[in-house]
């Protein structure tokens, strides 16, 4: 029986580009950030316009403005629909900018960009398609199980997770590289 050449040259070479492929994507050491992930990553904050700054005005006044491509535009309708008992606090704001903000939270939500933040939180809302807060997705639970089980042995009340600036160095500008990691008391995080 002969086998052709183009399959023998298939069968030796596999390997070969398979073994670069996986020294490149591990090339920095950090299996999560690797070299081909960032062909992916962008930074998880939409483009600067009115909308957006109305809603870090509004809403950053009292936490972190969470990007919007955290949760997907069901979660953002609960949400906005319930200000007057926001997690405990009444947010209502007047009308106008209630509709601003919730323009601009649903038409880049996690479901209406594709992003690699909001296409992993799509991904693991799968079972849970509307949670009510960001900490409540499987994404975010995996993404920070370390830190939570650290915390609950160390307690800091300078750690939040409402406050993602804090841990993040920047998360304001949508950038959530393990790289920029640093927990207050702890300092650079790496899991």
């Amino acid at each position: 029986m002969q086998v052709s050449k183009s399959i023998v040259l298939l069968l030796v070479s596999a390997p070969l580009v398979l073994g670069i492929g996986v020294a490149l994507a591990d090339r920095d050491g950090d299996e999560h950030e690797g070299y081909w992930s960032r062909w992916f990553s962008s930074p998880v904050a939409p483009v600067e316009t009115r909308e957006s700054a109305l809603y870090q005005e509004e809403c950053g006044s009292c936490h972190f403005p969470y990007q919007p491509g955290f949760l997907p535009s069901a979660s953002w309708i609960g949400i906005m629909n319930r200000l007057d008992d926001h997690f405990g606090d009444n947010a209502q704001m007047d009308e106008a900018s209630q509709r601003s903000i919730l323009a601009y939270l649903t038409a880049n939500a996690a479901d209406a960009m594709n992003r690699e933040i909001p296409n992993k939180v799509m991904w693991s809302l799968r079972y849970t398609p509307k949670p009510e807060r960001v900490t409540e997705t499987a994404f975010f639970r995996h993404e920070h199980d370390g830190i939570a089980a650290y915390i609950q042995r160390h307690p800091n009340p300078d750690i939040s997770f409402s406050n993602c600036d804090t841990c993040h160095t920047r998360a304001m500008q949508g950038f959530y590289d393990e790289r920029d990691i640093r927990v207050p008391g702890v300092g650079r995080w790496d899991d």
